[in-house]
């Protein structure tokens, strides 16, 4: 890390509107497959499985929303946590790393930084990734050690969806020169390059014709769809227990997509992972066809 740097300030990647949903939709992709994975991990090791959200019915209200509360607990520390490491990394080579809070397009966003500081590519890229590889490595080898903590599939979950940024601009930072400059600015990055490298050379500027661009739109829309049945499902479950909603399922026994649960004993949802997974397999199958049949109408 250096306080100072000779090269020239040639890109700023900024946060904006469309990025952000981008980010939404393929975190929420990330979370199903890292849910997924982790599951089958701690199945293997263990003979059990933890696809499913149930809780077992109370008398006091209070009771029944309790572990929800704890499930929020969990998204809520695994954030923190994964800015710490941010910060650490940020430290260890020789940044000054601060951290906040802000909501940003209706979202909230927390955040480490260490704006005033420049970093050569590559140790930018290992302080993007570090929360993802440490947290998730750590969560790993706890659940295969210890059967009791199947609660770390949910941070294992949240903190892999959470990087969905970080491996954005790892992938983005990969494609650029190995002599840039970075400087972290919450919501984005400065890129410093010497004078030989020009903005051309980086991959930011590249523009989408405007069949991609009506690919790219019907794909985010496919994501986008996909992340607020996933998070509205959680957010439905108090509502749908207070309004004692009988039981349901989204699709039939041999392929269902969600599934509501509500007993005198218990009640609770799931989802088929393996099902959301094909459908979404087909929707970009069918965004990539659409893609190249617009791309060869326009010519």
């Amino acid at each position: 890390m250096n306080t100072s740097t000779q090269n020239e300030l040639i890109y700023i990647f900024r946060l904006t509107p469309k990025i952000s949903l981008i980010w939404t939709g393929l975190g929420s992709l990330l979370l199903i497959l890292a849910f997924s994975s982790a599951s089958w991990f701690y199945g293997e090791i263990h003979g059990q499985s933890s696809l499913s959200f149930s809780l077992e019915s109370q008398d006091n209200f209070w009771q029944n929303i309790l572990p929800l509360l704890v499930f929020f607990a969990i998204l809520f520390g695994t954030t923190v946590i994964h800015e710490l490491v941010h910060g650490i990394a940020f430290a260890a080579f020789g940044g000054s790393p601060r951290y906040g809070f802000k909501v940003k397009f209706l979202l909230p966003l927390a955040y480490a930084t260490s704006p005033g500081d420049y970093f050569r590519r590559n140790a930018f890229i290992i302080i993007g990734l570090a929360p993802l590889i440490v947290i998730d490595v750590v969560c790993l080898l706890l659940l295969a050690i210890f059967p009791q903590t199947s609660w770390l599939i949910w941070v294992i979950a949240f903190n892999t969806a959470g990087a969905i940024g970080d491996i954005w601009i790892a992938v983005q930072l990969l494609r650029c020169p190995k002599s840039v400059q970075v400087e972290d600015r919450e919501e984005g990055m400065a890129i410093y390059a010497p004078p030989n490298i020009t903005r051309r050379q980086l991959p930011f500027s590249r523009t989408n014709n405007k069949s991609s661009s009506i690919a790219l739109k019907l794909l985010n829309f496919i994501i986008m769809t996909l992340a607020l049945i996933v998070s509205a499902s959680f957010l439905l479950v108090p509502i749908l227990k207070i309004l004692n909603v009988p039981s349901f399922i989204i699709g039939n026994n041999n392929f269902w997509i969600l599934r509501w649960e509500n007993t005198s004993k218990s009640f609770g949802f799931g989802f088929n992972f393996f099902s959301i997974l094909i459908l979404t397999i087909v929707f970009l199958l069918l965004s990539i066809i659409l893609s190249k049949f617009l791309h060869k109408n326009s010519h």
